[in-house]
This record gives structure tokens, C-alpha cells and sequence, in this order.
């Protein structure tokens, strides 16, 4: 056995031990009946005894977790498994989300640059809706799947060319977020780094210049592998699209014309089930997940799709506190043309 299963051996008897501590045997068997049918649910095979030794005290402590959550009636949303559930936030952090030097505010997610398709979208004094979702509408496609490769910013764009290409066009078509992963990446000018974060501006970018094939066309395989698109000539295109301002009346705004792409922290979103998420620190906000905005309830929260399956969450979205949650405010791009 090497010192890297070992390790884990070691940490997997330390958190067995402490929840021993913690919870009684009604508790524990609770527990561990949850584990095997969650681990058999979700098709969970590890490589040696040490690695699933570990990833079952990892379950098991975010059990106790979402018990202790769920139990606190002063939070204002809901914990569940999911297929995250044998992972520590730490690993979560650095295998789904975009880490800090790919969620810098000058370079990674929408990092606007000047280009003619640029613009500076303001709140107009026209009357907004009370709530809006653009899913009632039809203009959104089904919730997809990232996998274990760090492209929510390849997501959030096709996204919202899904929605405006319906809102334009009237036809709803699924784009290639492989083609973006693969394609718009620094080599070939953008700033993005495939599975490794990057922005949903220069998606744009690359898109409006090259044009967008569909998922059939392009499937995704969550693998940063070599582009397998030439020429100009590739599809829908984007003409026109620019940074929305950073306030709340501004993005409503910007919702009532079309789905907007967002950064926020998701730093704590992982264990999500239901109810209205705020749980950010807003003294240190890091933007490391990039996903779609498709509207906002009568109560201001923000309605949100997701990257991460229809079995996340509220059927793959969640709602996210009003105002400037999780800086939600902080880099909102969107489609005009």
C-alpha cells in the first residue's frame, strides 16, 4: 500500500472516530444505510480498500453535515446528497470549480476586452416584470453535465446562445460546449484553458467569429482534447453582446430580454437541494463558478440553471439569494444581437 492510500487510511480512521464520538449507534447505522444505497445508486467503485475506507468517512461526515443543516430552521435552504456527497469541499473546489487563478476578476470568466462586438448594457427606465423565467417560455434546453472537468464557463455560454438563438430564431438548438473546451483556448488566441476555467466572454468571442456546432455535431466527452473545427463558417453566431451593469434593477432588466451569464461563489453550493441559497461570505467572494441566469421570482431571488445534472439541486437549478449574492452582480454578460 503507498503512503497516498495510507494517508487516507489514516484521515478515513480519524473522522470514523470523531463521528463515532458524536452520534449514537441508531445515528451511525442511519448513516451507513444511507452510504450503500447512495453508493449503489450512484455506481461508486474504488480502486482499494483504503480509497473506499476514505470516501465512506467522507460520506459519512457530510451526513452529519446536511443533518445538522437541515436541523438549523435559521438556514433558508436545504442540503441533500448527491454525487458529491463522498467528497470533501476541498476536492469539490478543486475538481469542479474554477480555481483562483482561473477566477481572477481581470482574466477568467466574462474578462471583457475591447472588440466590436463588445458593449456597455445599462438599465433602461422601461417597466420590468414582477418575476420572470424563461423556462416557461421554452427558451432553455435541458440541464447538462460538466463531469469532473472544470468547463461551467463553456456552459454558461452555450447556454445563453441556446436561449437567445430560441428568442431570435424561434428554434431552440443545443451547442457544443466540447467545441468550446476544445477550440477557445489560448493557443488559438482566447483566454480559456479547457477543463481548466476560463471565460465566458471570450466563448463568445470565439463563437461570433467561428460559429457554434450542435451537441450531435460536437458531443461533449468533459476531456480537454485537440479541435476538431476549421474555418469560419460553423453555425449560429453571436453579433453583439457586452457586460451588464452591476446592480440589481440591471440584470432584472437584462432578464427580461434574455437569459444572462453570471459568476458567483460556489464554494459552499455543492450540497445543495432546495430553498433559496446565500450562504457566502461577502467580505471574501471568489468567483469561481461560472452559470445561467434564466430569470428571477416576485420575491427577487435569482433563478438559476446549473452545470452539474438534473439530479442536482432543484431539477438541475437553484435560487440564489437577491441583490449582489455571491457576487452575482459582480460579471453578468449577455446577448443583444
Amino acid at each position: 500500500m503507498n503512503n497516498k492510500f495510507i494517508s487516507l487510511a489514516l484521515v478515513a480512521l480519524l473522522i470514523c472516530s470523531s463521528l463515532a464520538q458524536q452520534t449514537n449507534p441508531n445515528h451511525q447505522l442511519e448513516a451507513l444505510t444511507a452510504y450503500n444505497q447512495w453508493k449503489n445508486n450512484n455506481l461508486r467503485i474504488y480502486i482499494n480498500d483504503a480509497e473506499k475506507q476514505y470516501r465512506q468517512s467522507v460520506f459519512l461526515e457530510n451526513f452529519q453535515k446536511i443533518k445538522e443543516h437541515n436541523a438549523n430552521q435559521a438556514n433558508t435552504y436545504q442540503q441533500g446528497l448527491n454525487q458529491f456527497s463522498d467528497m470533501t469541499q476541498e476536492e469539490f473546489v478543486q475538481k469542479i470549480l474554477m480555481s483562483n487563478s482561473q477566477a481572477d476578476s481581470s482574466q477568467s470568466l466574462s474578462a471583457p476586452q475591447s472588440s466590436s462586438n463588445n458593449q456597455n448594457l445599462t438599465a433602461t427606465a422601461s417597466p420590468i416584470a414582477a418575476s420572470v423565467d424563461w423556462r416557461t417560455k421554452g427558451a432553455v434546453t435541458p440541464v447538462k453535465n460538466q463531469g469532473n472537468c472544470g468547463s461551467c464557463w463553456a456552459f454558461s455560454s452555450t447556454g445563453a446562445m441556446e436561449s437567445f438563438n430560441f428568442i431570435k430564431n424561434k428554434v431552440l438548438s443545443s451547442f457544443s460546449e466540447q467545441q468550446l473546451v476544445d477550440c477557445a483556448i489560448q493557443q488559438n488566441g482566447y483566454y480559456s484553458h479547457g477543463c481548466n476555467g476560463g471565460s465566458y466572454y471570450q466563448a463568445l468571442l470565439y463563437a461570433s467569429k467561428v460559429g457554434m456546432k450542435t451537441e450531435s455535431q460536437y458531443p461533449y466527452t468533459a476531456i480537454w482534447g485537440t479541435c476538431q473545427v476549421s474555418g469560419t463558417n460553423n453555425g449560429y453566431k453571436p453579433v453583439a453582446f457586452g457586460s451588464v451593469g452591476q446592480n440589481t434593477l440591471a440584470l432584472q432588466t437584462a432578464l427580461n430580454a434574455a437569459p444572462v451569464s453570471i459568476a458567483m461563489d460556489a464554494t459552499n453550493l455543492y450540497l445543495y437541494t432546495s430553498g433559496v441559497y446565500n450562504n457566502c461570505n461577502p467580505s471574501s467572494i471568489n468567483l469561481n463558478h461560472a452559470v445561467l441566469a434564466v430569470g428571477y421570482d416576485s420575491q427577487g431571488n435569482w433563478i438559476v440553471k446549473n452545470s452539474w445534472g438534473a439530479s442536482w439541486g432543484q431539477q438541475g437549478y437553484f435560487l440564489l439569494a437577491p441583490n449582489n449574492t455571491c457576487g452575482i452582480l459582480d460579471n453578468p454578460q449577455q446577448i443583444t444581437a
